[in-house]
């Protein structure tokens, strides 16, 4: 598979350096930055890029990429996810997948029309431990109460405290908790249980609006999952999923799943089955695989995940959101 990157970020350099140094079958055809030539020739030297592109409509017409990567601002997923469908090209969005509901669908079915492959980058999914943990599931009975934490003080946050204000915490962006931790968190509880029935959002906000910290709280037929992500602060990150039979546990960030543990009638029994150093590896190699063997439904499901999570943080009629100013 040939992907072509655009951005130059910290996403889009960790995403190049992982394929170059795990999966140098991907052949990355080109960098493309629209306003730092210098950045893009940088990165385009360091992982032995052979072209550089400044012009993203000259990108999409001129690359012979399988796949355009966008691992660029949030705002600006859908426009540059949707030019690039429209010139006929293969896509994959970096999380989180658009801003809006309204948007991942538009997306969706311009995708599905016209035959083109469209991903989100959402590690948390691809991974074989998450895999797993969806097959034990059935082991520790009626689901009650799952939890799921992702915290991490942000190398960003002290820069934001001072008054520069990075996209990450800047709202107009895309920026915040919810958006960014947040998502891992919300992908795993959405993936394992599908959409809930409803939600509510409680949020630590910064000077400018942006929540540094929340909680979302979502209610199941038979359970109810607490998701807290926070870049104001840190502590040990994890899912617990508490069934009448027993307790499935991944004892680390929701966006790596680097175990797998269950607890039923008092055994416990762990798993480590991932196969790559970098997390970000196993999509890549699963997008790979999933358009090599030209699996619609394996792309569709995924596409569908990534619309329910949009419709869980945007769509207002079952999503209420309640503040928490600092």
């Amino acid at each position: 598979m040939k992907l072509c990157i655009v951005g130059t970020g910290m996403i889009a350099n960790d995403v190049a350096n992982a394929l170059r140094s795990e999966a140098p079958e991907i052949e990355i055809t080109a960098v493309c930055a629209h306003s730092n030539r210098e950045k893009a020739e940088e990165m385009a030297r360091k992982y032995n890029i052979p072209k550089v592109y400044t012009d993203y409509d000259e990108l999409l017409h001129n690359d012979d990429a399988d796949f355009v990567y966008l691992g660029i601002v949030n705002t600006a997923h859908f426009s540059y996810a949707h030019q690039a469908l429209m010139a006929g090209r293969n896509v994959i969005v970096e999380k989180p997948f658009t801003t809006t509901v309204e948007e991942a669908r538009t997306l969706a079915a311009i995708a599905r029309e016209r035959h083109l492959w469209l991903f989100e980058a959402i590690t948390t999914l691809h991974l074989p431990n998450f895999q797993l943990a969806k097959e034990l599931l059935p082991r520790i009975g009626t689901i009650r109460i799952i939890q799921a934490n992702f915290s991490q003080y942000s190398s960003r946050y002290n820069r934001y405290l001072s008054g520069d204000v990075a996209p990450a915490f800047n709202p107009k962006l895309g920026g915040g908790a919810l958006n960014d931790l947040g998502i891992y968190n919300l992908n795993a509880v959405v993936g394992l249980f599908g959409k809930p029935m409803k939600c509510q959002y409680y949020a630590n906000r910064g000077f400018n609006g942006v929540d540094t910290s929340g909680i979302l709280i979502m209610q199941y037929p038979t359970a109810m999952a607490v998701c807290i992500s926070a870049k104001d602060s840190a502590s040990p990150s994890g899912i617990t999923v508490q069934g009448e039979k027993g307790t499935l546990t991944i004892p680390s960030a929701p966006n790596a799943v680097e175990k797998v543990t269950l607890c039923v009638n008092g055994k416990t029994e762990e798993w480590q089955e991932n196969q790559y150093a970098s997390r970000l590896v196993h999509e890549f190699k699963d997008f790979e695989h999933i358009w090599l063997s030209h699996d619609v439904d394996a792309m569709n499901h995924y596409l569908d995940t990534s619309v329910e999570v949009m419709e869980v943080l945007t769509n207002h009629s079952n999503f209420s959101i309640d503040n928490i100013h600092a």
